[in-house]
């Protein structure tokens, strides 16, 4: 009788480190799964922010030597010029994708790089809509201006293009990081940290979210 009292003490022990075991696992694999969406979200945008800085640098560089009228020439200079510096962002950014993918955040770092993520997306918002602000008024100022109307009136609507263009696409960003919100949510209600480590209040779902 003892001996089959031991018997099963032991096998609930094993179930029990088992069961432990794996959810401890499948909290890893959640955590790396958020980040790994995070940073695929990151790695299509600049993706699509590179093709659209390289565009603007081509269309521009062609428009610029072609256009007849001072203020076409101006708006395809200024649009090669947001290219360019669309261009070096996604360069940047595609550093910091590669760079963070090699990388293992542990569940409090990853949760700061998603939060920042979405701040920098929604700073880039409040940038792009000034951008538009300062296009359309120098589209205003180039009614008034004699010396070179051509300039401020090319500028002004290149940088109203570009802005809103770039709203809509900043928009879309902070949108698709948005969506891990509740995901987030729930995961920071499941977890509580400590000083040293972490501790579940209760169990995860059966698999682990992709992104």
């Amino acid at each position: 009788m003892l001996k089959v009292i031991t018997m099963v003490a032991t096998v609930l022990y094993c179930c029990l480190q088992l069961g432990a075991t794996a959810q401890e696992i499948h909290f890893a694999d959640t955590i790396k799964a958020y980040n790994r969406a995070r940073i695929t979200t990151n790695a299509r945008g600049a993706s699509v922010l590179n093709v659209w800085g390289v565009a603007n640098i081509g269309v521009g560089c062609v428009g610029y030597f072609t256009a007849k009228k001072d203020e076409w020439k101006y708006f395809h200079e200024m649009n090669a010029i947001v290219g360019a510096v669309n261009t070096t962002i996604s360069g940047l950014a595609f550093y910091s994708v590669r760079k963070q993918a090699k990388e293992h955040p542990g569940p409090k770092a990853a949760y700061a790089r998603y939060k920042s993520d979405k701040a920098t997306y929604l700073s880039s918002i409040v940038i792009d809509a000034a951008m538009v602000g300062a296009g359309a008024g120098l589209v205003l100022y180039s009614a008034d201006n004699k010396k070179s109307p051509g300039m401020y009136l090319g500028f002004g609507r290149s940088l109203v293009v570009q802005g809103v263009c770039l709203l809509a696409f900043d928009n879309i960003m902070y949108r698709a990081h948005l969506k891990y919100n509740s995901r987030w949510a729930q995961l920071l209600e499941e977890l509580r940290f400590t000083g040293a480590g972490f501790s579940f209040n209760y169990n995860f779902p059966a698999h682990p979210v992709k992104g």
